[in-house]
């Protein structure tokens, strides 16, 4: 009996001293070259950052995994969900602790002061209220111990959502403070680093509340190590995509891989790898295994789900080292390549500047939607084809709208920027909507009976308030006209072009206010506020007469303001071509234009023709049956 109860203690010791190994193994080399430059710091902050930022990694996985678990996978009255929160508060506290540990060392390390030197408190407490890096760290500190207040007062899922997001939020600012931070392309790496971070904490994190979790489960951990399997699955890809992503930013040149930076990263690649074969014999053979033979399946997952922790744990080593190390593109900041013309056609189409959030969003709407017509076609379900086509179709735009050309050039020429936001509002939609992804999630997702919330109760619960307050045309066009004036008349036009989080910000309000506009102009049940035909095309009319002010308005900026003034028109004053800024001809409100007439014009046809074929039996039988036409994103939240 002793022995049993000893096996627990030695797997978390085998699990934190894989992580300790690789820690020590990948940084000693580095630490003795950073050593020799901060000789005032001492062996305390120059090992007791990376120690620390390995122990934030895991606490935060220690807490992020179990709520997003507990969400996902577990029933909200089971004594599961209940201990996957007290396994959340307790790494949430020692995440509080890691915070504050990093928020001293970061200090004595930036101020080149050895640990608790005389005199040093003071300055500390300057760092964190007017540092921009001290603030960060502190802000990380209130975020974690309210997140451990929250763990061990919750219970309902509304609340452990809202403590779940609040969890995420709090890797942000260390991820703004991290190696991304120490590069040239900072602005371009943050959102890659909070995606890793969040999808190893989620994957690191979930297995091991499954593991301490598996004799509470009993019956249900067939279901539950089922769900977790798909977390596990995008948590894997969002981990390559922003990992490859972050990597070729911090690497540069293939001569990046021989620094010390790059041998790290080689080495976290292989861990990768190495993880996703435990993946594959997860859902392969475990899963089987656990329907057939669940008593001694039980044993095996331990095994393989305790061996799984060990190389996760060496990667999160591996990771803390990495970021205490510092890229090769830092000594490589070259200045931005000049052209001696302006971007034409071509080189739109034959520039690249990949997004790792965006691609994995186009990887996964793709394979989830695939995933969904499989189901219901396996079914005995029918959907049409043509909706899939749509979908595939406005899901590559979008990959080329977020990751091509116009992604590069939107961060210095206004017509690029408009271009960009048009296409997502108006054109992307048209596509998106009529493939019904709402519809086929419903329809290929079995409802669950236990409470939980899978991926199609999260969408309709996210989209179903929002959807509600739009269902009206007129009230999706003024959010539509909110969002326009959003998007051009505050920081976030200057902030989105030089910022990836305002990126972010700017395309996903574009896209969504785009679909939701789309979507109420595409429902068809009679008897909803503006759901008659008049209705649509007076909103279609006033949502025209919105673009064309908008355009008028981008296109005399340039011509009657003063040069004073149109700087606030201008995206930035740098570029990569050799020719004066306010000399550049902007077809920004041109390009508006163009786009707004011919998408409003396209919409207005599908409205008219949606409209004749309800009034025509004959017509909509030829274009198809009634239950596939109303198979569209709105008419069923």
């Amino acid at each position: 009996m002793k022995n049993f109860r000893t096996k627990p203690e030695a797997a978390a010791a085998m699990i934190l001293g894989c992580g300790l190994l690789a820690l020590f193994v990948a940084y000693s080399t580095e630490a003795g070259q950073e050593a020799a430059l901060l000789d005032r710091t001492g062996a305390a902050v120059i090992w007791g950052l990376p120690v620390a930022k390995l122990a934030f990694n895991v606490a935060a996985a220690g807490t992020v995994g179990p709520l997003v678990l507990a969400l996902f996978a577990l029933p909200p009255k089971g004594k599961a969900f209940s201990k996957a929160l007290v396994l959340a508060g307790i790494s949430a506290v020692l995440w509080t602790a890691a915070s504050a540990a990093i928020s001293v060392l970061t200090f004595h390390s930036l101020a080149n002061l050895p640990l608790f030197s005389e005199g040093s408190g003071a300055i500390l407490v300057s760092f964190l209220t007017d540092v921009d890096a001290g603030r960060r760290n502190a802000l990380t500190v209130v975020i974690t111990a309210a997140v451990a207040l929250l763990c061990f007062g919750v219970q309902s899922q509304r609340a452990v959502a809202v403590t779940a997001v609040l969890a995420s939020a709090g890797l942000i600012p260390l991820a703004l403070n991290s190696h991304a931070a120490g590069g040239a392309s900072h602005a371009d790496s943050t959102v890659s680093v909070v995606m890793h971070m969040l999808a190893a904490a989620i994957w690191f994190g979930g297995l091991a509340a499954l593991v301490l979790l598996r004799r509470t489960l009993e019956t249900e951990l067939l279901t539950a190590v089922r769900r977790y399997s798909t977390l596990a699955l995008l948590s894997f890809l969002a981990l390559a995509i922003s990992g490859v992503a972050a990597g070729v930013t911090g690497i540069g040149t293939l001569e990046g891989l021989a620094t010390p930076y790059g041998l790290i990263l080689m080495a976290k690649t292989v861990a990768l790898g190495v993880l996703g074969v435990f993946g594959s014999l997860h859902r392969k053979w475990i899963l089987a295994k656990l329907a057939l033979v669940p008593g001694r399946a039980r044993t095996t997952f331990s095994v393989l789900a305790v061996a799984e922790l060990a190389v996760m744990a060496a990667a999160t080593g591996l990771a803390a080292a990495l970021a205490r190390t510092p890229p090769p593109t830092v000594s490589q900041a070259a200045p931005a390549p000049v052209s001696l013309r302006l971007p034409g056609f071509v080189d739109l189409l034959s520039s690249w500047k990949p997004d790792a959030l965006w691609i994995f969003l186009c990887a996964g709407a793709l394979f989830l939607y695939a995933a969904g017509v499989r189901r219901v076609r396996n079914g005995g379900g029918h959907w049409p084809g043509y909706r899939a086509g749509l979908w595939v179709a406005g899901v590559a735009l979008l990959f080329l709208v977020t990751n091509g050309g116009l992604r590069v050039y939107q961060e210095y020429l206004i017509s690029a920027h408009v271009t960009t936001q048009m296409l997502l509002i108006a054109v992307v939609p048209l596509l998106l909507v009529p493939g019904a992804p709402l519809t086929l999630a419903r329809l290929g997702a079995a409802p669950r009976q236990d409470g939980t919330i899978g991926g199609a109760e999260a969408l309709l619960l996210i989209l179903r308030p929002v959807m509600s307050a739009t269902s009206a045309p007129y009230m999706a066009a003024a959010g539509l006209a909110a969002v326009l004036a959003a998007l051009y008349y505050t920081p976030l036009l200057e902030y989105s072009s030089r910022t990836q989080f305002g990126y972010q910000a700017m395309a996903m309000l574009a896209l969504l206010s785009g679909c939701l506009f789309t979507a109420s102009l595409a429902r068809t049940t009679h008897g909803g506020p503006g759901s008659s035909l008049p209705s649509r095309l007076a909103t279609l009319g006033a949502v025209a007469a919105l673009y064309t002010a908008h355009g008028w308005a981008l296109a005399q900026q340039a011509d009657q303001l003063p040069d004073s003034r149109r700087q606030e028109w201008l995206i930035t004053v740098g570029q990569p071509w050799d020719q004066p800024v306010l000399a550049v001809v902007e077809p920004a409100g041109m390009a508006m234009w163009i786009i707004a007439a011919g998408t409003l014009l396209g919409a207005a046809a599908a409205v008219l023709s949606t409209s004749r074929q309800r009034r025509d039996p004959v017509a909509r039988h030829r274009s198809g049956t009634e239950r596939d036409h109303n198979l569209v994103m709105s008419s069923e939240p």
